[in-house]
C-alpha cells in the first residue's frame, strides 16, 4: 500500500521527489515560473510550459487526473475570454473582419488575442495546481522564514493557509453528508448548483469566523506576542529540519537563469512577445 501524505489541495505519495526538496526551492519554483507566464506573450512558449508542467506532474509522482477536477474551470475561463475578447475587444480598421453580428464585428485579432491570454493564463493556473498539491501549510511557512520573510507574515500566512485547508475538509464533509442522503448534484440542472453553492456560503463563513475568534482566544490565553524580544531573533526549531541540498541549489540556479534569460531576449530583442508569435505571421 502507497502511503500518502496531505497537501494543500489532495495527497502526495511519500516517495514522491518532491520531498526531496527544500520547502524553500518550492516556494521559489512558485515564484519563479510563475513570472515566465507573464513575461511570455508567445503561445508557443506558453505551450511548451504547459507540457513541461504535465511532465513535471508524472515526475513528481502526482495524479494527473487532478487536473480533470479543475476542467468546468477551464472550459468557463475559456468562455469568458472568448467572449470578452471577440466580442468588446474593439475594433480597429486594419482588423480583418470574420463575420457580422449585427453591430457586433468578430475579427481575427481579437481571436488571436484571447487565445494568447487563455494560454498564458492555463500555464499559470498548471504551476498553481502542481505547487498546491506538492506543499502543505508547514512547506510554505518554512519556505517563506528560509527567505527571511517577517515571522508575522509567516504567522498570518500560516494561519489563513491553515483556515483554508480546514475550509476544504468542512466543505467536502458536507458534500458527502449530501451523497450520504442521495442527493445527486450531477442530475440537478446549472441554477440548481449555483443555488445548493449559494447556500454553502453562510455556514462556511460562520464557521471560518468561530475559528478564528478561538485561535485569537487561544493565543490570548497563552500570552502570545507577535513581536519578539528587541534585537534578538526568534529560534526557529523547525528550520533544523531542514538542509538546502545540491539539487536546491541547482534547480534554484537553472530557474534564474531561465528567468534572466528570459527577461534579457524579451527586453533586448522582443524574442518572446505576441508579435514574434507564428499567430502573429497569420
Amino acid at each position: 500500500m502507497v502511503k500518502m501524505r496531505r497537501s494543500l489541495l489532495g495527497y502526495l505519495p511519500v516517495e514522491s521527489p518532491i520531498y526531496k526538496l527544500h520547502p524553500m526551492t518550492r516556494v521559489l519554483f512558485l515564484v519563479i515560473v510563475s513570472a515566465y507566464s507573464m513575461l511570455i506573450e508567445a503561445p508557443e512558449f506558453n505551450i511548451i510550459g504547459i507540457i513541461f508542467m504535465l511532465v513535471l506532474f508524472k515526475l513528481g509522482k502526482l495524479d494527473t487526473s487532478i487536473i480533470k477536477r479543475y476542467k468546468i474551470m477551464f472550459l468557463n475561463l475559456l468562455f469568458m475570454i472568448t467572449i470578452a475578447y471577440t466580442f468588446f475587444g474593439g475594433y480597429s480598421p486594419s482588423y480583418r473582419v470574420l463575420a457580422v453580428l449585427g453591430p457586433i464585428r468578430i475579427c481575427w485579432e481579437n481571436i488571436r488575442w484571447a487565445f494568447l491570454v487563455y494560454i498564458r493564463l492555463i500555464f499559470a493556473i498548471l504551476i498553481l495546481i502542481f505547487f498546491l498539491n506538492t506543499s502543505r501549510e508547514r512547506d510554505i511557512i518554512v519556505g517563506l522564514r528560509a527567505l527571511r520573510v517577517p515571522f508575522i507574515i509567516c504567522y498570518v500566512v500560516g494561519l489563513s493557509l491553515r483556515a483554508m485547508g480546514l475550509s476544504l475538509i468542512d466543505f467536502q464533509t458536507i458534500r458527502e453528508a449530501e451523497k450520504a442522503r442521495a442527493l445527486d448534484l450531477d442530475s440537478m440542472p446549472f441554477t440548481e448548483k449555483v443555488k445548493k453553492f449559494g447556500l454553502y456560503i453562510v455556514p462556511m463563513i460562520a464557521i471560518m469566523l468561530r475559528r478564528a475568534d478561538e485561535v485569537s482566544n487561544a493565543l490570548d490565553s497563552r500570552g502570545f506576542k507577535f513581536v519578539g524580544v528587541r534585537g534578538r531573533r526568534r529560534v526557529d526549531y523547525i528550520m533544523m529540519h531542514y538542509r538546502l541540498g545540491v539539487w536546491d541549489y541547482l534547480i534554484i540556479g537553472v530557474m534564474a537563469l531561465i528567468f534572466f534569460a528570459i527577461l534579457y531576449l524579451n527586453i533586448k530583442y522582443g524574442f518572446f512577445s505576441a508579435k514574434s508569435s507564428i499567430l502573429y505571421r497569420i
